[in-house]
């Protein structure tokens, strides 16, 4: 089974051996499948302009200081501009200290931070940049609880999901993937797309937690988003022999129950009308009982 492709955001790259000197990726934009363009940089610096392949191999690389090409020329200017639009949020290198942290443990100077954080995530959402944030959390984050995932997290709330899906698997941060499907009623046509990319590498929990995360916020009444939960959850379990099925029907009936006050079967039969999957819950309700 193939491999997620990488982000090569945060990583050390060294010269000369382990212990010589070394740059850091700070920059990156994906050209097609097989190619990555990438800056390195020395503390806030750029440095050398690399183009590396999907299993990380330098194809390309040479000092700016010496040599430019297009591609070069257009890492650096978007870089600037990413810089310059950066300034706007007025977060200060303390600021990005303390975002590091869990809010239990940040000194919360500024008291803006959080507003500034997420808006700094909506627009890197948005134009689809790389996020000087996430890097930061892979470089020196110690805490998933940090103020920068916090915000990524009501960003994700507000972004359109489409560009998040884009942004997150860019920045290889899937496990923030699942929390799309808080959203997904109004980004239907998302949730099987998010599925067979996921299938494609075999990376079930994402997708199982995805249903779930989408089973927990759908309208009980969106009959189109279930029928497709409960499609994609009976084709997880043909693949990989597996109980998905059952488990998003438990979470459906459970709200059935304290949402509707009504049988899950009533709910069923009034929501439910695709033939094949009806059949499949039928026979999942069989083999055990559920909700």
């Amino acid at each position: 089974m193939k491999n997620l492709p990488p982000s090569y955001l945060g990583k050390k790259v060294f010269i000369d051996g382990p212990d010589a000197k070394f740059y850091v990726v700070r920059y990156e934009e994906h050209v097609g499948k097989k190619k990555t363009h990438c800056l390195l940089f020395d503390q806030d610096t750029p440095v050398i302009f690399a183009v590396l392949s999907d299993e990380g191999a330098f194809l390309d690389s040479f000092y700016l200081s010496k040599k430019s090409n297009q591609a070069s020329t257009n890492a650096v200017e978007t870089y600037e501009e990413i810089v310059q639009r950066k300034k706007q949020y007025r977060v200060t290198q303390d600021d990005l200290r303390d975002a590091l942290k869990p809010e239990s443990e940040a000194k919360m100077k500024n008291e803006n931070i959080m507003k500034h954080l997420v808006d700094e995530h909506l627009e890197d959402i948005k134009n689809q940049w790389p996020s000087r944030l996430l890097t930061l959390q892979k470089t020196d984050g110690k805490s998933e609880e940090s103020l920068i995932n916090e915000a990524l997290s009501e960003a994700i709330r507000q972004a359109n999901a489409n560009k998040s899906f884009d942004f997150l698997v860019s920045h290889r941060y899937d496990h923030f993937v699942p929390q799309l499907g808080f959203v997904m009623e109004k980004y239907p046509n998302l949730l099987p797309q998010v599925t067979d990319y996921y299938l494609e590498y075999n990376e079930t929990k994402i997708v199982k937690q995805l249903l779930i995360n989408t089973c927990e916020s759908v309208s009980l009444d969106d009959t189109p988003l279930i029928e497709s939960v409960l499609t994609l959850a009976r084709k997880i379990d043909h693949i990989h022999y597996s109980s998905v099925l059952k488990l998003v029907l438990s979470i459906l009936f459970k709200r059935v129950k304290q949402d509707r006050k009504s049988s899950p079967k009533a709910w069923l039969n009034d929501t439910v009308h695709d033939k094949a999957i009806r059949h499949s819950i039928v026979a999942a309700l069989k083999s055990k009982k559920t909700g």
